[in-house]
């Protein structure tokens, strides 16, 4: 697998959940075979934050350190403390992932989606990361 930046071309990958695109949308492709298999897309940039979306067609690039670049990416290379979701709460297989990834959900956006589709509002902060070094020998992984 190959970790490259993300090109226009593959954010038509993400197919239905492809966010919009700013100045400032920055992101990172995995490549198998030279096909994008996952993207994840960086958004919304602030002093401490970022907004992601990530959409990840196989899931052997979560074995072959897709999480850890993106963290590492946003936590240590960009300074960042904190990465900020929003999810459709009908997600429930996106939820139930990015819980297992480590986000926390900090609030709900009632019909923020559509009528009867909240966006979930969801946290992941640096220190709790255990995807990057923590001054540490080794990362955790999934």
């Amino acid at each position: 697998m190959e970790i490259v930046a993300m090109k226009q071309s593959h954010m038509n990958a993400m197919i239905d959940s492809r966010p919009p695109q700013s100045e400032t949308t920055r992101g990172i492709t995995a490549l198998i075979n030279g096909q994008p298999r996952a993207v994840c897309v960086l958004d919304n940039w602030s002093d401490s934050s970022c907004m992601i979306h990530i959409w990840i067609g196989s899931s052997i690039v979560l074995r072959r350190g897709f999480l850890e670049a993106i963290f590492e990416y946003v936590f240590n290379d960009s300074g960042k403390c904190k990465i900020i979701g929003s999810t459709p709460s009908d997600n429930l297989k996106a939820l139930k992932f990015i819980k297992r990834v480590g986000f926390n959900e900090i609030a709900r956006i009632k019909d923020g989606h559509r009528v009867g589709v909240d966006y979930v509002i969801t946290e992941m902060n640096k220190d709790t990361c255990r995807f990057i070094h923590h001054g540490k020998e080794s990362a955790g992984t999934t």
